[in-house]
């Protein structure tokens, strides 16, 4: 895995999973806790989050 860290707007679903990678790491996201389908799920609403903020910045910037 890359050192570098994914910003939101120009890649969301990298961004998404470092941001549930370093929730593990720093142990307030435990994958031992229920099954897989909870950390899926937490990644899929901070993907969704990101890809609409992208979303609604490049409908910003084409009204402007």
């Amino acid at each position: 895995m890359s050192n570098e860290i994914a910003h939101p707007s120009s890649s969301p679903k990298q961004a998404a999973l470092q941001l549930v990678i370093e929730l593990v790491r720093a142990g307030k996201l435990s994958p031992l806790q229920g099954d897989a389908a909870n950390m899926i799920s937490i990644y899929e609403q901070f993907k969704n989050h990101f890809e609409a903020e992208k979303q609604k910045k490049s409908t910003d910037s084409a009204i402007s």
